[in-house]
């Protein structure tokens, strides 16, 4: 399980929009509730197939975990391909330093 909170991304401290696009192998896909409150669905499933495209967006990073669960007998491969946006560049980074105007 994980989310993708990293601080560049800042997941836990704005709304960030991640698109992922699955190709290949059909998978199930998991998402789970942080802290649910009474009768709350704590867990989500779907499945994702060739083609498919999932978004998460809003706050989810700071509320949801999700994961690919391994399953016995899923043959084929599958790639997955994400796109997140940077919410902050590093001090590192070159594109953090100012550029002269």
């Amino acid at each position: 399980w994980h989310a993708d909170d990293e601080r560049l991304f800042q997941g836990k401290f704005q709304d960030v929009r991640i698109v992922s696009l699955s190709l290949g192998a059909r998978r199930k896909f998991e998402l789970r509730k942080n802290w649910p409150q009474g009768g709350e669905q704590s867990m989500y499933r779907l499945s994702l197939g060739d083609g498919d495209m999932l978004t998460m967006e809003g706050m989810a990073q700071k509320h949801y975990q999700h994961r690919v669960p391994r399953e016995d007998g899923v043959a084929g491969p599958r790639v997955n391909l994400t796109w997140r946006w940077v919410a902050r560049h590093g001090p590192q980074c070159p594109a953090s330093r100012q550029r002269p105007a």
